[in-house]
């Protein structure tokens, strides 16, 4: 960084006043009841752009785009677009496959399905207690080989040690997390990696990262990963999941499809494309870059080994997480002084690096299933209470259920206080 350059966080705080006012619904209900929104890690709430594109989308992108008109012609370009925006927020190569889903649990089944003639009995997968079942549940229904799973460490981390004791030579697919959707962890998925190449060279590596592309920049490139899923609906934009496969991948698989559907491209997804749902995912990744050009004027010289619409993602996730982290410290050193208050994972200030801003905590005064209603009473604080997709980490950490607070990059300092404050008065409440 420059002389006299701010830190990021700083130049994405000055944009927060901008970047709430593209979201209609970020400080209220449509009533106009006020509300502070800390139920992200579920779904983010989505600026009035990617509404406005979906609304239009509704209205003229419904022909097919395979056909000989104007308007089909239009709706092959916004595919197009799409899948060219999500390779530049992903820095994927230019062989690289990028398939819409429903959702990243179904991107997975569908992965799982176009590897299944290639796996036998004698091979191996290997999940982990950390992740998002989502890349568990597939790889374990109907399995009709070895599902071994690796241990969470108490602060939601990977144990490498016993992740590599599982990795053989007939390991087939080892399945990681890139942060933890019940804790907030961010694992050690680069270093997982290369333990994978070391250990199970036949092996290939699929990643969750429906809980880390709305926190960290990704670079598949970087990664070395073989597969990466996340869901569009978590990243600002409507339901949708995103399937990403190195190109050595695709040519391997054997997805179900009906006969006449050959088109490499789109043969990981099932039908006809949702113009709607594409022309949302458009919209809210042009609004990552919306806020990309806003700060770099003041980011000159960074990250410049990227092409400019890449850069431009890097350098707004890149100063994303630098603001998370500025509230995330503070949350970490407040919540220490809350008699009552038991935070899961990693609670040190000092180690907010190893972290994103989703909160997995517990009170003495009030039950996990009384504390949606409680602390929407007393605050307007939407958080949640329930598994979060998260059994296996519940299960490490010996409980049914847990309460999570998790903020995005709307969220405020303020935000962070009135959280603060609501559980001090839980108890009188």
């Amino acid at each position: 960084m420059t002389k006299n350059m701010s830190r990021p966080s700083e130049a994405f705080a000055r944009l927060v006043p901008w970047i709430r006012s593209q979201f209609p619904q970020v400080g209220n209900l449509r009533s106009g009841q006020r509300r502070i929104y800390l139920d992200n890690a579920a779904g983010t709430l989505v600026p009035q752009s990617v509404a406005d594109a979906m609304g239009n989308a509704a209205l003229w992108a419904n022909p097919q785009p395979e056909r000989n008109w104007p308007g089909s012609f239009e709706t092959k370009r916004e595919h197009q677009k799409a899948r060219g925006l999500l390779a530049d927020f992903l820095n994927a190569g230019t062989a690289d496959r990028l398939y819409f889903s429903e959702s990243t649990t179904a991107a997975l089944y569908k992965l799982r399905e176009g590897l299944e003639p290639s796996l036998e009995a004698a091979h191996n997968v290997v999940v982990t207690d950390c992740d998002h079942f989502a890349n568990i549940s597939p790889w374990e229904w109907r399995a009709r080989w070895g599902v071994r799973r690796a241990r969470m460490l108490p602060d939601g981390h990977l144990d490498l040690e016993h992740f590599t004791s599982l990795l053989d030579d007939d390991t087939r697919v080892a399945a990681v997390t890139v942060a933890s959707n019940g804790l907030g962890t961010l694992l050690q998925t680069e270093e997982a990696i290369r333990v994978v190449r070391a250990r199970a060279p036949r092996a290939l590596v699929v990643l969750d990262a429906v809980h880390g592309a709305p926190h960290v920049p990704l670079d598949v490139q970087a990664l070395g990963a073989d597969a990466l899923a996340f869901s569009t609906y978590k990243l600002f934009g409507p339901n949708c999941g995103i399937l990403w496969l190195r190109d050595t991948l695709s040519p391997q698989l054997s997805p179900f499809c009906v006969e006449p559907h050959t088109d490499v491209e789109t043969l990981m997804e099932w039908g006809t494309l949702s113009n709607v749902t594409v022309a949302g995912v458009t919209a809210a990744l042009e609004y990552l870059l919306r806020i990309g050009e806003r700060l770099e004027p003041g980011f000159v010289g960074q990250l410049t080994g990227y092409p400019r619409q890449r850069r431009l993602f890097k350098l707004m996730m890149t100063a994303a997480r630098d603001y998370e982290q500025d509230l995330s410290t503070r949350l970490l050193t407040e919540i220490q002084d809350v008699p009552g208050v038991t935070l899961y994972g990693l609670s040190d200030p000092a180690r907010v690096a190893e972290r994103v801003p989703t909160f997995a905590f517990e009170t003495e005064s009030v039950p996990d299933d009384q504390l949606e209603a409680r602390l929407w009473a007393l605050a307007g604080l939407q958080v949640a209470a329930g598994s979060h997709y998260s059994s296996a980490v519940l299960r490490g950490l010996g409980r049914a259920s847990m309460a999570r607070a998790s903020f995005a990059h709307y969220n405020t300092t303020d935000d962070v206080e009135t959280f603060i404050h609501a559980l001090r008065a839980l108890p009188d409440s």
